[in-house]
């Protein structure tokens, strides 16, 4: 297995989430309110902002224009592209789970 994958699994599952959360909390991104449940599809007149979206795309756009930078050089691609390609479902994944749970997780 290759070193960049490792590597961009462990990014995605353990720096992915504290980037995000860094992102809100210094950039002042208002929590969205708590969505209730069966609203998977809609979030009715008062969706979550804009900067809520951003802050969780944005960690992400920022590994793969790191991992595009290095297409040039072969040495570093060698390392960085299955790193990016590991990240970003490991990523896409640990966005799935705390947006899902931040907006439509409600105790019964």
């Amino acid at each position: 297995m290759s070193l960049g994958i490792i590597a961009g699994l462990l990014l995605g599952f353990f720096c992915y989430l504290p980037a995000v959360l860094l992102w809100q909390h210094y950039g002042g991104v208002p929590q969205p309110r708590v969505y209730p449940h069966g609203s998977f599809t809609s979030f009715g007149p008062d969706p979550p902002p804009a900067s809520y979206w951003v802050s969780w795309a944005a960690p992400a756009v920022v590994v793969v224009a790191c991992g595009l930078m290095t297409v040039p050089w072969r040495p570093a691609r060698q390392f960085a592209l299955p790193l990016v390609c590991a990240f970003l479902p490991m990523a896409a994944m640990v966005a799935w789970f705390f947006i899902s749970m931040e907006l439509f997780f409600t105790p019964d």
